[in-house]
């Protein structure tokens, strides 16, 4: 479901990168031009593309960071196991030295 909603926040922020990409050209020349609807009409075009690609961003940072979050939490228990199991290991290597000392 995640990998979804990625694809999903992805996909609007192509889609708004486009309609910038459209927009900005079309505004620059209506503006030269001085076609007033047309100006704001693609005034309105680059302010909306901007906020759904704003808005896309934060989504998808947000999420981004609490996966790394979770991510540095498995990382933190399994260096934790890892450092306990180290600790059995070497118990048990002076356990087998001591007995091949008594052995001696």
């Amino acid at each position: 479901m995640k990998k979804v909603s990625k694809l999903i926040l992805f996909i609007i922020m192509a889609m708004s990168i486009v309609s910038l990409i459209i927009s900005m050209p079309t505004l620059i020349v209506a503006i030269l031009m001085e076609i007033k609807y047309l100006t704001l009409r693609a005034l309105i075009a680059v302010i909306l593309g901007i906020i759904i690609f704003s808005i896309a961003w934060v989504i998808l940072d947000n999420q981004m960071d609490k996966e790394l979050q979770k991510m540095d939490e498995e990382l933190a228990e399994h260096k934790l196991k890892m450092e306990q199991l180290d600790k059995e290991f070497v118990e048990r290597q002076q356990r087998v030295a001591n007995r091949f000392k008594n052995l001696r």
